[in-house]
């Protein structure tokens, strides 16, 4: 096995995903979204980290397909919709 199998296969054992396809797309667009518009001029320099730092927790969490806040109550959207 190489070496990025085995931090894949690292990465899958400790974020599994939790968070279904369509709400991993949603993610990616709003963290883009959010990211994107801390270089706009309308904000000031402590709201464009937030934005860059929220943003970017959409845009890792659609990337992965791990939550965090998921993971801690035990929710796994991956599952509901598959149902669909």
């Amino acid at each position: 096995m190489n070496i990025f199998g085995t931090v894949a296969g690292f990465f899958r054992k400790c974020f599994p995903v939790n968070v279904g396809r369509s709400e991993r797309r949603i993610r990616l667009i709003v963290g883009l979204g959010l990211a994107g518009l801390s270089f706009s001029d309308a904000v000031t320099p402590s709201q464009e980290f937030w934005l860059v730092a929220i943003g970017w927790l959409g845009i890792l969490s659609g990337l992965i397909g791990h939550c965090p806040v998921y993971g801690l109550f035990g929710k796994d959207a991956s599952r509901d919709e598959s149902s669909y």
